[in-house]
C-alpha cells in the first residue's frame, strides 16, 4: 500500500513537473488595436461625407497567436486574428466576412527558415505597407488606397489575404537578402482558373531597404470569368537619413481578357518630431482598358502622427485625390490608435 501511494506521489510530481516545463516552453498571447476616426470625406468624383469610421491608420482587429519552443531551435507557431469595424461593433471589414479573415495559421520556425499554413497576408501587401510613410493606412495612405481599395481603383486583384495559402520565409543569408514565397491552392472553386502565386527577394541593412516581387492571381476577390488572372510585378526601396525616411516604388499589373494595364508610381517621406512624425506621400496610377480612354490617378496625402505612449497615438491627416477625367476631392480626418 505503501509502495503504491509513493508510486502515485512521484507519478503527481513528475507530472507536474511536465506542465510546468510545457508552460514555460509556450507563449500564447491576445492582441490587437482599436483604431477611430472622424472625417470629412470626398473621394474624386463622388460626394462629400461626414464619417466616423474604424481603422484609420491601421484596420482594427483583435488576435490570438502563440509560439512553442520544441527544441533546437525550433518552435512551432500559430494566429488566429480577426478584423473588426469598432464604429459598429462588427466583425469583419465588411458584413458578412469571415471571422478570422486577417490571418489563421499554423507553422514551424528554424534554422532553415519560416513555414506557414492557412489564412495569410500576402507578401505583397506586406510589402507594400512597409515601403511607404504611411504604413498599413488604406485609409490614408496614397501607394495602399490605390493598389487595394475599392474605391480608388484596386489596382491589384485578390485581397490582402489568401485562403488554403503555403508561406516560406527565407533565414537572411548574404549580408542582408532574403526570400519570401507563397501561393494558395484555389481548389477549383466559382471561376477560380488555378492557383495563386507571390515571390519577394529583399535586402535590408540599415538604413537601406530595397525588395522586388512578382505576383501571379487567378482565384479571389475580384477574379472573374471576365478578369480570370493578372500579374503584377513591384519594385521598391526605402532610405533613412534619420532626420528623414524617404520611399520610392514602382509596380505594373495587367489583368486578362479586360486589357486593363495599371502603372502606379508612388514617392514618400517621413520626419520624425518631436514624439510623432511628418508623413508626405504621392502616387499617381496611370489606366489603360479595353472599355474606357486612358487615364490617370494622383493621390496626394500629408498628416502627422503623436505618440502619447508606447500603446497610444493620435493623428491628423489630409487627403487630396483627383481622376483626370473628374472632379478632386479632399478628405480631412483625426483619429486615435491604442494597441493591446
Amino acid at each position: 500500500m505503501q509502495r503504491t501511494v509513493r508510486t502515485l506521489a512521484l507519478a503527481a510530481i513528475l507530472s507536474s513537473l511536465g506542465s510546468t516545463a510545457l508552460a514555460q516552453a509556450t507563449n500564447v498571447q491576445i492582441y490587437g488595436l482599436v483604431d477611430m476616426y472622424v472625417a470629412r470625406s470626398q473621394l474624386s468624383g463622388t460626394p462629400t461625407t461626414t464619417v466616423a469610421n474604424s481603422g484609420g491608420m491601421t484596420t482594427s482587429f483583435w488576435g490570438l497567436g502563440g509560439t512553442e519552443n520544441l527544441g533546437g531551435g525550433t518552435s512551432a507557431v500559430f494566429a488566429i486574428e480577426g478584423f473588426l469595424r469598432a464604429d459598429t461593433g462588427e466583425a469583419g471589414r465588411s458584413p458578412g466576412e469571415a471571422q478570422f479573415t486577417r490571418a489563421a495559421y499554423v507553422g514551424l520556425n528554424g534554422h532553415m527558415g519560416q513555414v506557414k499554413i492557412g489564412r495569410l497576408p500576402t507578401p505583397l501587401f506586406q510589402l507594400t505597407g512597409n515601403l511607404n510613410p504611411f504604413g498599413f493606412s488604406t485609409r490614408f495612405s496614397p501607394l495602399m488606397t490605390q493598389m487595394w481599395i475599392a474605391g480608388y481603383g484596386v489596382a491589384i486583384m485578390g485581397d490582402s489575404g489568401w485562403n488554403n495559402a503555403l508561406h516560406y520565409t527565407s533565414p537572411t543569408f548574404g549580408g542582408g537578402f532574403s526570400v519570401v514565397g507563397q501561393v494558395n491552392l484555389g481548389e477549383r472553386t466559382g471561376t477560380s482558373t488555378g492557383n495563386n502565386s507571390t515571390a519577394v527577394l529583399r535586402y535590408q541593412s540599415e538604413p537601406l531597404m530595397l525588395a522586388v516581387a512578382a505576383q501571379d492571381v487567378k482565384n479571389g476577390l475580384n477574379q472573374s470569368a471576365t478578369a480570370p488572372n493578372q500579374r503584377t510585378y513591384f519594385a521598391g526601396g526605402s532610405y533613412d537619413f534619420k532626420a528623414a525616411k524617404v520611399f520610392a516604388t514602382y509596380d505594373h499589373s495587367k489583368t486578362a481578357l479586360t486589357g486593363r494595364r495599371t502603372r502606379m508610381v508612388h514617392a514618400g517621406v517621413a520626419v520624425p518630431h518631436g514624439a510623432g512624425k511628418w508623413m508626405l506621400g504621392w502616387a499617381r496610377a496611370n489606366e489603360r482598358t479595353n472599355v474606357r480612354a486612358p487615364y490617370h490617378r494622383d493621390t496626394i496625402s500629408a498628416g502627422y502622427d503623436y505618440n502619447l505612449s508606447v500603446r497610444t497615438d493620435v493623428y491628423a491627416m489630409s487627403v487630396y485625390d483627383k481622376i483626370s477625367t473628374s472632379t478632386s476631392g479632399t478628405t480631412l480626418a483625426t483619429g486615435i490608435r491604442h494597441k493591446f
